[in-house]
């Protein structure tokens, strides 16, 4: 049994993983690993952990209060299964690899990824399981923060799940609108032309991550991925038994 780590901008993941199944999921905000150096499941128990970050700082954290040893990184060498000759491997996220090779195992076939989060990702796999990357844009709550950052007057608008109409009537609400509808409309092109640089007009794509739930409802052409998919995939590579000892 190993400890799984899903660090993201906001938020970090984490789980117990053995022989493909995941046990006591938990969430906690990633300043709180900033802040602190320390995770709740790390502290309960000595498990060896592999994670995922996208936050280089927290994993400095943790292996200064843990130790480097006990603290495994997801690498593109444990990507078992998935071949990253058409990509610069150097430069994608472990989260995306996670993503990948658990889109891998869950269909026998092309697929893509959209992970909804502070960024929006999309991960592209052919038929023959090469990875053919994808594409990041800000996620909605992101695009909100730097509307309001980034002008004089513009406010921070709440983040809402129901679609809103494409016309504003006050600030407020163009702003939803502009956000709310114009993403759905960049992930819909995304979508659709990386279908057909795959060859793969109807091939299946996994929707995951915080915001998930508003493109599914918003979105004919996505399916939900399992709960937790970043972790299934750092479950998988654990399984694989490298670059971790066992618990």
């Amino acid at each position: 049994m190993k400890i799984l780590l899903n660090i993201g901008n906001t938020y970090t993941e984490s789980a117990f993983g053995k022989a493909g199944e995941l046990s006591g999921h938990d969430r906690l905000f990633t300043k709180r690993i900033l802040t602190t150096g320390r995770c709740p499941m790390l502290d309960a128990s000595p498990l060896p952990a592999l994670v995922c970050s996208v936050v280089p700082e927290a994993v400095v954290a943790l292996r200064a209060t843990y130790g480097a040893a006990r603290i495994s990184l997801l690498t593109p060498e444990l990507a078992s299964g998935i071949d990253l000759s058409c990509v610069d491997a150097t430069t994608v996220g472990a989260d995306r690899l996670a993503n990948t090779v658990a889109a891998r195992n869950l269909v026998h076939g092309a697929v893509i990824v959209l992970d909804c989060g502070t960024a929006i990702t999309t991960e592209a796999v052919d038929a023959k399981g090469v990875f053919r990357g994808g594409a990041i844009l800000p996620g909605r709550a992101l695009q909100r923060r730097a509307l309001h950052e980034h002008t004089a007057q513009l406010p921070e608008v709440s983040l809402e799940g129901a679609r809103p109409p494409g016309i504003g009537v006050n600030t407020d609400a163009a702003i939803r609108a502009g956000i709310d509808v114009g993403v759905l409309g960049a992930v819909e092109r995304l979508v659709s032309e990386t279908r057909v640089l795959l060859g793969a007009p109807e091939c299946t794509v996994l929707a995951t991550g915080g915001d998930a739930g508003y493109f599914l409802e918003n979105l004919s052409s996505l399916t939900a991925a399992p709960p937790y998919l970043t972790l299934r995939g750092l479950a998988l590579v654990a399984d694989a038994g490298r670059g971790l000892g066992d618990g």
